[in-house]
Parts: C-alpha cells; sequence; structure tokens
C-alpha cells in the first residue's frame, strides 16, 4: 500500500457501529492517521488501528487486578502467609497492636 492521504478509504473499528467497516481519512499527523469517519454511520473518531478496544467488564478486571497488586500486604505478613517464622520482636509488637484496637 503506497502512502496514506486525506480521503483514502482504509478499514478500522467504528466505535457507534460496534463492528470493523469503511472509513474516510479525514486528519492526518505527521504523516499518520489521526482521525477517520466510518462511511456507513458518518460518525468521526480517532483511528484506533482496526482493533477493538477492550470491554468495560474487561477494564474494570484490569483496574481491579491493579489495585490489588498495588495494596499486597506488607513483606512481614507476606512471609508469615508463606510459612517463614518471624522474631520474637516482631511477634510481641504485633500482639501490642492487635490489643490496642
Amino acid at each position: 500500500m503506497g502512502e496514506l492521504r486525506l480521503g483514502d478509504v482504509i478499514d478500522d473499528y467504528c466505535v457507534k457501529c460496534r463492528r470493523l467497516t469503511n472509513h474516510s481519512i479525514v486528519s492526518m499527523v505527521d504523516g499518520g492517521v489521526a482521525k477517520v469517519r466510518c462511511r456507513s454511520c458518518y460518525h468521526d473518531h480517532d483511528y484506533l488501528h482496526e482493533q477493538t478496544p477492550p470491554s468495560k467488564r474487561e477494564m474494570k478486571k484490569r483496574l481491579f487486578d491493579a489495585v490489588v497488586a498495588a495494596a499486597s500486604p506488607p513483606a512481614a505478613a507476606a512471609a508469615t502467609e508463606a510459612g517463614v517464622e518471624m522474631s520474637p520482636e516482631a511477634k510481641s509488637e504485633k500482639k501490642s497492636r492487635t490489643r490496642r484496637k
């Protein structure tokens, strides 16, 4: 395929039609396609490089997994869960914290 120009027809995923359709190039930035217009519904949107965006359910799962990974337990708690014995000082500190509650 040669150099792309304004008005050329390319395939892309239409966010309104929710399917892969023909699109006309509406704008370009630095020689690359920036915006396209669906030739079925005439909706303008960013060029998605023929990839379907993730579903809302998929996005929620990714965000939830990222939050859980960021809120992982401290090393001492992880060590006790793994079966590593805590030092006597750490045990007494843990007991005193639980009594304060």
